[in-house]
C-alpha cells in the first residue's frame, strides 16, 4: 500500500479516537471507524512510522497478554490541528457552494411568481 492508500478523513477520525482512548484494542478501533481490522492495522503502523503516535505497554504484568495504548506525538497533534483545518475549509467552500445555489434558486423560484401572477 502507498502513502495514498487511507484517507486524510479516516487519519483524522483514527487520531481523534485515540486521542479520546489511547487504550483503545484495533478491533474496537476498526468497530468505531467502520474499516477493517487490517486497514486499522495499517493506519495504525504508518502513523507510528510517520511518528505521529507511539505505541507503549498497557500491562506491566508479563504474565498477562500484551496490551498496547496509543499515545499521541506532538507531530501527531499537529498533524490533527492541520487535518482539521483542511476539513473545515473544504466544509466552507461546500457551505458557500450550496448557499449559492439555494440563492440561485429562491431567485429563480420568486421570479417565476412574479411571472405567473402577472399572466
Amino acid at each position: 500500500m502507498n502513502e495514498h492508500s487511507f484517507s486524510k478523513e479516516e487519519t483524522l477520525r483514527l487520531i481523534r479516537e485515540l486521542e479520546d482512548d489511547p487504550s483503545l484494542n484495533q478491533r474496537l478501533l476498526s468497530q468505531k471507524l467502520n474499516i477493517s481490522l487490517g486497514k486499522t492495522n495499517y493506519l495504525l503502523k504508518e502513523l507510528v512510522k510517520k511518528g505521529m503516535i507511539m505505541m507503549g505497554a498497557f500491562s506491566k504484568n508479563p504474565e498477562k497478554s500484551k496490551k498496547l495504548k496509543y499515545i499521541l506525538t506532538q507531530k501527531g497533534i499537529e498533524e490533527k490541528m492541520t487535518l482539521t483545518f483542511y476539513f473545515l475549509k473544504a466544509k466552507e467552500k461546500e457551505y458557500r457552494r450550496l448557499k449559492e445555489e439555494y440563492e440561485k434558486y429562491t431567485a429563480k423560484t420568486q421570479e417565476n411568481k412574479k411571472t405567473e401572477n402577472i399572466v
